[in-house]
C-alpha cells in the first residue's frame, strides 16, 4: 500500500483529487496523511519515494478562487524527449499547468530509490476536473455559457488533448518505476453514443406553431420558397398518414446502428419547459412519446433526461424535471438502474449545475463539453466523481465528459456545404483514438433529427465503427 503525505492545507480538495487519481483512475490502495511539508511525498515501507511538486494548493487561502490563483500564462512546456523514459504522454511537449519551471535542471530527477517530479499532477488535475477557472472568470457567451475561447485549454493549445490522462500516465510511469510490483486498474475502451431528443418528430406531435416557425426559417434563413411549400405539404401528409412517415422519426434506425456495433444508445428527453420555443415542442405524456419510450426500453437502450434551457442554475426545476421523467417512465413499466442527464444547449454554471444534478438524484451527467467546438473541456476521457469547489464537498454524481457533438463538426442546423465529410470523420476519429489510447470513454452526441442527412449518417457510422 502507498503512503501519501501532503501539506496540511486544503484537506477536502487534496483528499478528493487523491481519491480520483489514485483510486478511481489507477485503482491503487493508499493511505493519506497531512503534515507540515511543502510537497507531496508518496512512499512505501521500502523507503523509496516519489516527490511531486505542489502548485495550486500552495496558494494562500486569500487567493483561492481568485484570479491570483490561476496558472501563469503562457504555460511552460516540458520537453519529455529529454527524460530517461517515455513517461506515457502523447506529445513530447507537455504544458505544465501548475508546478515548477521545467527549464530548471531539478524539475525531473531520477535515481534508483527516488524520483522528483516538478509537475503538479494533483493540483493541475483538480483545476481541470472541477472547472476551477470557470468560477473565477466572468467570460460568458450570448447563452450565458463559459466560452471555449476563454479557457486555458484553448488559449494554451491543449483543448484537443486529454491533458489529465497524460499527467496520470506520467504519474503511473514514475510509480511503476519505483515499485514494479504495483498493478493498476484494468480499463477497457468504451464508446458511449447519445441522442438529445430536442425534436422527436418534425410534425407528428406538433401543431401549426411549429409549421409557422419552420416556414419562417425557410424564408428568412434559407431563402427557399420551395422549402416553405415542402414544409406545408409534409405537415399535411404526416397529419394524414401518421408518425411513421415523419422525417425526424429515426429512432429505430439509430438503435439498429447501435445494435450492429454492440452499443447501447442513450436518448435524453426534455421533460419540462422553461424557455418556450427554445425547449422541446412536445409533452412526455403524448401517446407517441409514450410509445417511443416503451420501444426504446424494450430494445434494451437507455432513457435519460435532457434538462430544459433554464435549469442549469435552477435546482428546484432540475429536480422537478427528473421526477417527471421517472414518473412518466414508471407509468409505462419502465425502470432503470441509472439515470443520466445532459443540459439543453450545453448550458452550464460551475459548480451550481453539478450541485443541482446531484441534489436531483441523478446518477451521472454528460454535459461538460463546449457547444462550439469538440475537445476535452475537463481534460480527461474517464468518468469521475465531481467536486463542488464552493462547498468543498465531493458529490455523489459522476461526470461523463462529452467529447464530440454533431453540430461542432458538421454545422449548427444542417450539413455545411463547404464541409469536407472525410475531414469531419478524421477530426472525430482523432478524438476517438486519443480516448482509445488511454482505454477511456469516447462520448459522442448525435441528435435524432440529424439522421435525415445521409452524409451525416455515414459520418456517424464511421465514427463509431
Amino acid at each position: 500500500m502507498l503512503t501519501v503525505q501532503t501539506p496540511n492545507n486544503y484537506k477536502p480538495e487534496r483528499g478528493y483529487i487523491l481519491s480520483v487519481i489514485l483510486d478511481v483512475f489507477l485503482g491503487l490502495e493508499y493511505k493519506h496523511h497531512c503534515e507540515d511539508r511543502r510537497d507531496t511525498r508518496i512512499t512505501t515501507e521500502d523507503g523509496r519515494e516519489l516527490i511531486v511538486a505542489d502548485g495550486l494548493f500552495s496558494v494562500s487561502e486569500r487567493l483561492w478562487l481568485k484570479p491570483g490563483s490561476l496558472p501563469i500564462t503562457p504555460l511552460k512546456l516540458w520537453a519529455l524527449d529529454g527524460t530517461p523514459f517515455g513517461l506515457g504522454a502523447a506529445n513530447n511537449k507537455l504544458p505544465v499547468i501548475y508546478g515548477e519551471n521545467p527549464e530548471d535542471t531539478g524539475f525531473f530527477t531520477l535515481s534508483k530509490d527516488k524520483i522528483h517530479l516538478g509537475l503538479d499532477v494533483f493540483g493541475s488535475a483538480f483545476f481541470m476536473l472541477t472547472l476551477y477557472e470557470e468560477v473565477i472568470k466572468a467570460d460568458r457567451d450570448s447563452r450565458n455559457r463559459f466560452p471555449y475561447t476563454a479557457s486555458l485549454a484553448f488559449r494554451s493549445g491543449f483543448l484537443d488533448r486529454p491533458i489529465v490522462n497524460e499527467y496520470v500516465e506520467i504519474l503511473w510511469t514514475c510509480l511503476s518505476h519505483l515499485w514494479p510490483g504495483l498493478r493498476r486498474k484494468q480499463r477497457q475502451f468504451q464508446i458511449y453514443v447519445s441522442h438529445d431528443v430536442d425534436a422527436p418528430f418534425l410534425w407528428a406531435t406538433t401543431g401549426i406553431t411549429r409549421l409557422v416557425k419552420e416556414c419562417v426559417f425557410a424564408v428568412t434563413k434559407s431563402h427557399s420558397p420551395s422549402l416553405l411549400v415542402n414544409n406545408v405539404l409534409e405537415w399535411a401528409k404526416i397529419k394524414a398518414k401518421g408518425e411513421k412517415r415523419d422525417e425526424y422519426n429515426t429512432f429505430d434506425r439509430i438503435m439498429d446502428i447501435s445494435e450492429k456495433h454492440n452499443l447501447k444508445s442513450a436518448f435524453y428527453f426534455i421533460a419540462g419547459n422553461t424557455a418556450g420555443g427554445l425547449d422541446g415542442d412536445y409533452r412526455m405524456e403524448h401517446p407517441l412519446i409514450l410509445e417511443l419510450l416503451r420501444t426504446i426500453h424494450r430494445r434494451g437502450h437507455e432513457i435519460g433526461l435532457h434538462l430544459s434551457y433554464n435549469t442549469f442554475d435552477n435546482a428546484v426545476q432540475t429536480m422537478k424535471e427528473h421526477q417527471h421523467l421517472k414518473e412518466v417512465c414508471a407509468s409505462q413499466g419502465i425502470e432503470q438502474e441509472r439515470w443520466g442527464s445532459r443540459q439543453h444547449f450545453l448550458r452550464w454554471k460551475t459548480p451550481v449545475t453539478f450541485q443541482n444534478v446531484s441534489d436531483a438524484g441523478l446518477d451521472y451527467d454528460t454535459t461538460v463539453s463546449f457547444a462550439d467546438t469538440p475537445g476535452f473541456r475537463c481534460g480527461v476521457c474517464y468518468e469521475f466523481p465531481v467536486f463542488n469547489v464552493l462547498t468543498c464537498q465531493k458529490l455523489p454524481v459522476i461526470e461523463r465528459p462529452l467529447v464530440v457533438m454533431d453540430c461542432t463538426v458538421t454545422g449548427a442546423r444542417c450539413m455545411r456545404p463547404d464541409l469536407d465529410a472525410q475531414k469531419a470523420i478524421n477530426t472525430i476519429l482523432n478524438y476517438r483514438n486519443q480516448c482509445k489510447r488511454y482505454h477511456g470513454n469516447f462520448t459522442i452526441l448525435w441528435h435524432n433529427n440529424r439522421f435525415v442527412n445521409e452524409q451525416e449518417v455515414e459520418i456517424y457510422r464511421q465514427s463509431i465503427s
